[in-house]
């Protein structure tokens, strides 16, 4: 196990020796000295304490009981493999995960199940250069798993493994407050690929937090962030953050490298109702798209933003414009924003997080104290372009048997002799040593079905190798030189 742990975080050693007080997610942090438990000195308690305390103990074992069927322990890899039998569940057990994964780079994270189906959540930086994924389930079964939709902006994706009728988590929205209870499940330094969930427990420090440099650093939008006394390590990215009534509250993506004796900080995605609808949009595979208004604004004190004649809790002011951008020739420096979409602007990091989430399908409307005086604009904005794309229902792909094959594009053209009604899996590539070259498979060719079963998306091609043995599949395909033609497998 120790080796594991090495190969998995020697990046994070070498990076920790030079950056003790930086920020980096979770999957890349170093590690917290070990702790050490002493007794209090003091009076015996009162009775009644230790009673609490056997209360509070048993909720947290019944929690741990509870929780961790819907948790995921995820190993990704850097290296493609594509035989026939690891995207098989009852080909695969950690053993042979652990001997395969000990040949290549790998990431170690966590995910949680959002979905009876299959579909399992965790972050972007966990998986985003993966070749192969699988995860394993608190009860040691190793699932192979697709990427089916990211977010690299927001630092989320969602996978999907073969199967229905798991333990999906509940999230909730309330209201969060500093000390409530704060527990965490998941895969710190890999120790749950074999399964058996980790748990550990601690409070909310803080609310509304950004990581600034991190945002910069990854690119992405650490903002609003959950601050954590629970441990999160290397591993628990990606993973739940639940409260006290087993509800998931966050999603853990980073931590501050620990100096000396002290321990890591953790960070957490908090749960809102965008980010579960950003859910069910990486689920079907669709695009994210955040607003860009094209200006740089810093936060104001209360006095000038009377000074201005803005109302002194709200508002920001623009800093510059960039040119060419949808506020440019409409927006100028020095003016102070206040709202946008009659949404209240309360400091610079929520007025990022209002512009990406504005639509780009119709004008925002923004008002703005320009010399003291309010004035309403209208403004387009424009897709944000991100320097990763995020992973869509077009651009999934599985490997298989020395086939690269991702979903036929809306608008491809078939040969004249083939159905145009007809649809499946395109073959993007084919291995020098594939088997299916003598079966005439070649790229641009069209898997429509397997055994009779159609394929109109890479989830139904996982399915149907993890139902079926090779030996009972038949693949049928539209060729890019001919007409229908089948091939056995």
């Amino acid at each position: 196990m120790g080796r594991k742990i090495a190969v998995a975080l020697l990046g994070i050693a070498v990076l920790s020796l030079s950056c003790s007080r930086n920020f980096l997610p979770a999957q890349q942090a170093a590690a917290s000295s070990d702790a050490a438990l002493a007794a209090a000195p003091g009076d015996p308690a009162d009775p009644a304490d230790y009673q609490q305390l056997g209360g509070l103990e048993t909720r947290f074992e019944a929690l741990a009981t509870k929780l961790s069927p819907s948790v995921v322990a995820v190993s990704a890899s850097s290296q493609s493999f594509d035989s026939d039998d690891l995207l098989r569940v009852e080909e695969m057990n950690p053993q042979k995960l652990d001997s395969l994964l000990d040949r290549t780079t790998r990431m170690v994270g966590t995910g949680l199940i959002v979905d009876a189906d299959g579909y399992i959540l965790t972050n972007e930086h966990v998986v985003a250069d993966s070749q192969n994924v699988w995860v394993t389930t608190d009860d040691g079964k190793v699932y192979p798993a697709l990427v089916v939709g990211t977010d690299p902006r927001a630092d989320l994706a969602v996978l999907k493994i073969p199967g229905s009728h798991f333990q999906p988590v509940r999230f909730t929205t309330d209201a969060l407050k500093r000390g409530q209870w704060a527990i965490a499940v998941g895969n710190p330094y890999g120790l749950a690929t074999a399964g058996g969930q980790c748990i550990s427990i601690g409070v909310i420090s803080a609310l509304d937090r950004s990581l600034p440099k991190l945002s910069k650093k990854e690119n992405r939008l650490y903002s609003g962030l959950i601050q954590t006394t629970t441990q999160i390590n290397p591993g628990n990215s990606g993973g739940p953050l639940f409260d006290i009534n087993g509800r998931v509250i966050g999603i853990n993506a980073a931590v501050i490298l620990p100096e000396k004796k002290t321990n890591g900080i953790g960070f957490a995605i908090p749960i809102t109702e965008q980010l579960i609808a950003s859910i069910e949009n990486l689920k079907q595979g669709r695009e994210i798209v955040y607003g860009y208004l094209g200006v740089t604004v810093s936060t104001p004190t209360s006095r000038e933003r009377r000074d201005a004649g803005a109302d002194p809790d709200i508002g920001v002011r623009v800093e510059s414009v960039d040119k060419g951008s949808p506020a440019f020739g409409v927006i100028e420096a020095e003016d102070f924003l206040v709202k946008i979409n009659n949404q209240n602007v309360l400091e610079s990091d929520q007025f990022v997080r209002l512009v990406g989430a504005a639509t780009v399908e119709r004008a925002t409307e923004v008002l703005v104290y320009r010399k003291g005086q309010p004035k309403t604009l209208s403004i387009s904005l424009a897709r944000r372009q991100a320097v990763a794309s995020g992973v869509t229902r077009q651009s999934r792909r599985i490997r298989w048997e020395g086939l690269l094959l991702g979903t036929t594009p809306q608008n491809w053209r078939q040969d004249s002799k083939a159905s145009k009604a007809e649809r499946g899996l395109v073959v993007l590539a084919v291995s020098e040593t594939s088997r299916y070259i003598k079966q005439g498979v070649h790229e641009g060719d069209i898997i429509t079905a397997i055994a009779g079963k159609a394929l109109a998306d890479v989830i139904d091609l996982q399915q149907v190798l993890n139902d079926l043995p090779p030996t009972q599949r038949e693949l049928k395909l539209i060729s890019r030189k001919s007409a229908v033609a089948s091939a056995h497998d």
